[in-house]
């Protein structure tokens, strides 16, 4: 891991999410990116002031930089400070992609008011959109080594194996055991199941030595959290898919609701689909041919 893009917008939960991704970088001897999208105001006619970009970025360049000398003091880090005006989750996609960032950090607020509830935040909906792997970090949640890293995984058999490329890189860093959850019904013949479904990211994984566990229970959320606790979790890793409008709707809405229910840091892992892999193989090879 050579870059990390830390997303702030200067609340308690980005300043603690920056920390947690300091820390991270420590152990990789990565560079750091430290990001806030900005608005700027709408002007008011006849109003007696006047905004332009450039005072704004003034202003949130001061910010970023006290930032960055608040999360990184030591300065054993090298955190570049950038910004930039618009959406905020179109432009940290783009943003983290152009400097190759191998890994976003955000922080989360918790649960809050029933409007948050209902409508999400910029971390869910960067959640569904970014490319690139994700760890968001609770307001209150401090880094630590992930010595224990669970994986919820579906064992869908459309999940190309570069979809846990980073996971196992942090499995490898720190040593970490890893365990394979599969959230099952209750009363289900776990074996019959095991038959008919895909194992090829065991042999990704295999380094990890991964254990597969099938907590069950009618509450996928539930059954994750107990787990967490019952297993003194560090790190909860996710993969949502990418399916058919229903599907897509089940799956983002536990992850959205792990997202705001979750004490420890999560990783959020985009779905590499093989099918999506072989087009891309053919491009490249009707290009090369061309």
């Amino acid at each position: 891991m050579k870059n990390i893009f830390i997303v702030t917008d200067f609340s308690e939960a980005s300043q603690n999410a920056g920390r947690y991704g300091i820390e991270m970088a420590k152990y990789f001897n990565a560079n750091v990116f430290l990001f806030h999208a900005y608005q700027v105001p709408v002007q008011v006619p006849e109003s007696y002031f006047v905004y332009s970009t450039e005072d704004v970025w003034a202003n949130v360049k001061g910010q970023l930089e006290t930032e960055a000398a608040t999360i990184n003091p030591d300065k054993l880090i090298n955190v570049e400070i950038c910004g930039a005006v618009g959406l905020p989750v179109n432009l940290i996609t783009e943003e983290a992609t152009k400097r190759e960032s191998d890994l976003i950090i955000c922080g989360m607020k918790g649960m809050g008011k029933t409007f948050r509830r209902i409508f999400g935040s910029t971390t869910t909906a960067l959640s569904r959109k970014s490319e690139i792997p994700m760890i968001v970090v609770p307001e209150n949640a401090k880094f630590q080594p992930p010595k224990n890293i669970a994986l919820a995984n579906d064992m869908d058999p459309e999940t190309s194996s570069l979809t846990y490329h980073l996971l196992k890189e942090l499995g490898e860093k720190f040593v970490s055991k890893l365990s394979v959850v599969w959230v099952v019904d209750e009363g289900i013949d776990v074996d019959k199941e095991m038959r008919f479904r895909p194992k090829s990211f065991i042999n990704e994984l295999k380094d990890l030595d991964p254990v597969l566990e099938f907590p069950s229970g009618s509450s996928v959320i539930a059954a994750l959290d107990g787990f967490i606790k019952d297993h003194s979790i560090d790190l909860m890793a996710i993969i949502p898919h990418k399916h058919d409008a229903f599907e897509r709707f089940i799956t983002e809405s536990v992850t959205k609701k792990m997202l705001f229910h979750t004490h420890i840091p999560m990783l959020i892992l985009p779905q590499r689909k093989k099918s999506d892999m072989v087009t891309e193989e053919k491009e490249m090879s009707s290009n090369k041919t061309a």
